[in-house]
């Protein structure tokens, strides 16, 4: 896929589009979750499916993104899936009922699932020089984003209502939808042989090069999603914290990690890349064992906890910045289907964790705490197994 600089650059700016919806996708409409229940008349486990069920759609669609962009090309399938997505936001803005709603955000997991994976792969492919700093920048676009995006959803329910969430993912998808029409390269993609099913992805689930750096990347999104999915209860409703300042403490959370992986770059050029990811490793195990150890006190500072979580946050972003391309390339010719798989391994995690948490939240930080502390032990020992070199 020959570009020059230009096209690059126009590509680059596309997939970074793309990743402000991904950002978007999950968080705009979360501060309106006590709204929707009151709305609808449903449970805290039922709000919580516009989430999981859209987690496992995703998941679910990600296993076949890199067998079908093999074999028709990233361009098309991208547009194809967006296309999905901006269904989904029709749906989901004009839904009459909660059954309605969740079909919307089916088709919105279903739609984004494609863009989101391929994102990583063409950075992967096209930007063999700048992988690290590219990706970093791409999860920094969509950790700002989500930072952003919980403060935009608050005002956008309190100004206007929860569908106003959903309008402003309708419109950032057909703009994303116009850009990647214009500016993702055509392809002449060779027809590919390969048959979905369990021996496609083989060759990944046999390689310690593909799962150590894997796992790893799973055990830090789990926990995050896990948290931010309960997060528009436990604030809102068990520590009284307003709409308008909830949509702060979210953002900041979200933004900590954005800053940090957008600066990766800068960072892995003035200290090398081996340095920072042990500096990052060690400090996202000691704020996350903080983190733990504040739920055994007896009353919980939103303000406190917010800022021990944006620490925990801000340490967590050059790992995984460092550890995504190691998985893609961990085999040879396999990094549209790592990419596939890592999303799908993530999302499936995160459906089950925030359901299971749902179930058994107790209305405190006891059980999120726990979650923190030991997912803060598991990163450790899983991180200090991976090597990085300059």
């Amino acid at each position: 896929m020959p570009l020059n600089k230009p096209s690059l650059d126009l590509l680059f700016f596309s997939l970074c589009l793309m990743s402000v919806l991904t950002g978007m996708e999950m968080d705009v409409f979360t501060p309106s979750f006590p709204e929707l229940m009151e709305v609808f008349s449903i449970s805290i486990e039922k709000v919580q499916l516009t989430l999981s069920l859209n987690f496992l759609a995703y998941a679910l669609s990600t296993i076949i993104i890199g067998p079908l962009a093999e074999h028709f090309s990233t361009r098309k399938i991208s547009l194809v899936f967006l296309f999905i997505f901006v269904v989904g936001s029709i749906f989901c803005y004009f839904a009459p009922t909660f059954e309605t709603l969740l079909l919307g955000r089916v088709l919105q997991g279903v739609g984004m699932s494609g863009p989101n994976v391929l994102c990583y792969v063409i950075v992967f492919e096209c930007y063999a020089e700048k992988r690290e700093s590219h990706i970093g920048i791409l999860n920094g676009v969509g950790g700002i984003t989500m930072g952003a995006a919980p403060v935009l959803g608050s005002y956008l329910d309190l100004w206007f209502s929860w569908r106003a969430n959903f309008l402003a993912l309708l419109l950032l998808s057909l703009i994303c939808f116009a850009l990647c029409l214009k500016y993702l390269p055509k392809q002449k993609t060779a027809p590919s042989k390969m048959k979905l099913g369990i021996n496609t992805y083989l060759p990944l689930f046999k390689s310690t090069q593909f799962l150590t750096p894997a796992f790893m990347i799973l055990s830090i999104s789990v926990c995050y999603f896990v948290f931010v999915g309960l997060a528009p209860i436990f604030y809102r409703e068990d520590l009284g914290v307003s709409l308008q300042h909830y949509g702060l403490y979210q953002g900041a959370l979200a933004s900590s990690f954005g800053i940090i992986s957008f600066c990766s770059g800068f960072l892995y050029n003035k200290f090398g890349k081996e340095r920072c990811y042990k500096v990052s490793l060690k400090l996202y195990f000691i704020f996350g064992i903080i983190a733990g150890l504040y739920g055994l006190l007896p009353s919980t500072n939103p303000v406190i906890l917010t800022i021990l979580l944006v620490c925990w946050s801000m340490a967590c972003a050059i790992p995984v910045s460092i550890t995504y391309p190691m998985a893609l390339g961990a085999v040879d010719g396999t990094a549209a289907r790592a990419s596939g798989l890592l999303v799908a391994m993530r999302l499936l995690f995160c459906a089950g964790g925030v359901q299971l948490m749902a179930h058994f939240y107790t209305h405190t930080y006891g059980p999120l705490a726990l979650m923190i502390g030991i997912e803060a032990l598991i990163a450790w020992y899983i991180g200090r197994k991976i090597a990085v070199k300059n």
